[in-house]
């Protein structure tokens, strides 16, 4: 098995009766070949719902070039984006789009751009619900009551396209979501923590990732 080829450091045994449970750390390359580029560049992207606390999209554009910097698989390019409000994401990402092939990038034929849709709902999910209480003689038991809490959920489709002639090379749809007890609160806080749990399969796209897995020895 070509697992059992892995250095030592990546693995851990627990064992379980007769059996050993072993965790390894599997190296993942990256989803698009970067062979023929050399910069990424953050385009833009199109916000589907209004959020009057802050910009999802700029806050977005900086969180992801941020983490790219971090990385020395491809460079970022240091351009400022495009305004894709006036656009129907409907229609706009259908396919090959020219629009980003003429967008004016030095050597855009090395050049590829994340762009897309960024969909951030605050939710209201109170409801009824089965909470577990203790009575006077220290036995628990379960009761109905109402609880409020927050739900927050982060869509994205994300987009990579090629600047040379504006070919659409990957789509995909990306969703997470947190639910956080009590009425909504630092919400800039909740959209952070959803970009940073997404960032890995971004940044997959372009970086060597990892991924743990678990493996039984008999």
């Amino acid at each position: 098995m070509r697992w059992l080829a892995l250095p030592l450091a990546l693995l851990t045994l627990a064992c379980a009766g007769d059996k050993k449970a072993v965790r390894i750390d599997l190296p993942l390359p990256p989803k698009l070949d970067l062979s023929e580029y050399d910069a990424v560049y953050f385009s833009g992207f199109i916000s589907t719902e209004q959020n009057r606390e802050f910009d999802t999209v700029t806050e977005a554009i900086n969180f992801f070039k941020n983490e790219f910097a971090q990385r020395d698989n491809i460079d970022t390019l240091d351009r400022d984006p495009v305004d894709l409000s006036e656009y129907d994401p409907r229609e706009f990402f259908e396919g090959d789009q020219p629009f980003f092939g003429n967008l004016d990038v030095e050597d855009g034929d090395r050049v590829l751009t994340v762009t897309g849709v960024v969909n951030f709902e605050v939710l209201d999910r109170s409801g009824f619900r089965q909470v577990q209480a203790t009575d006077i003689s220290g036995q628990s038991y379960y009761r109905t009551q109402f609880v409020e809490m927050t739900g927050y959920v982060l869509r994205m489709r994300v987009y990579v396209y090629e600047l040379g002639e504006g070919k659409l090379l990957f789509k995909e749809l990306m969703q997470d979501e947190i639910d956080v007890e009590g009425p909504p609160g630092d919400t800039r806080l909740a959209f952070y923590t959803l970009l940073e749990r997404m960032s890995d399969r971004v940044i997959g796209l372009f970086a060597n990732t990892k991924v743990r897995a678990e493996r039984t020895l008999l």
